[in-house]
């Protein structure tokens, strides 16, 4: 497994288990679309990875036996694009051979679901001192 980064980890109320949240912030060059999405992906994936080798719970004992999500917050960043790419993740995911039999025999959550938010608005810029 590589490593990964995880922006946030959180208790998660709604669906009473915990978020692995990673942030993704634009805005994107149009020419670099295809490259940003490779990056989200990868990230995607040491996540995913890290959730089922059992790093999460080494680090988060409380979490073992919880709902587990992958949240993606996207910050100015071209919709279509990373919407299309995320269902075609998120559907994908769970066929492949490396990832099927653990996702089906999980050990450490019951259940691993994916989560993509999207914030239309820019970040607030701080004002600059005077």
């Amino acid at each position: 497994m590589g490593q990964v980064t995880i922006d946030f980890v959180a208790r998660d109320q709604p669906h009473g288990g915990w978020s692995l949240i990673l942030i993704e912030e634009g805005p994107w060059d149009t020419a670099a679309i295809s490259d940003r999405l490779r990056r989200v992906q990868e990230r995607l994936y040491l996540c995913l990875e890290a959730a089922l080798e059992g790093a999460v719970t080494a680090q988060y004992p409380e979490s073992r036996g919880k709902p587990l999500m992958i949240r993606l917050e996207a910050f100015n960043v071209p919709e279509a694009e990373l919407r299309g790419f995320f269902a075609r993740f998120t559907s994908e995911v769970p066929k492949l051979p490396d990832y099927a039999k653990p996702l089906r025999e999980q050990q450490f959550f019951p259940t691993v679901s994916f989560e993509l938010n999207f914030e239309a608005h820019k970040r607030p810029v701080p004002a600059p001192d005077v």
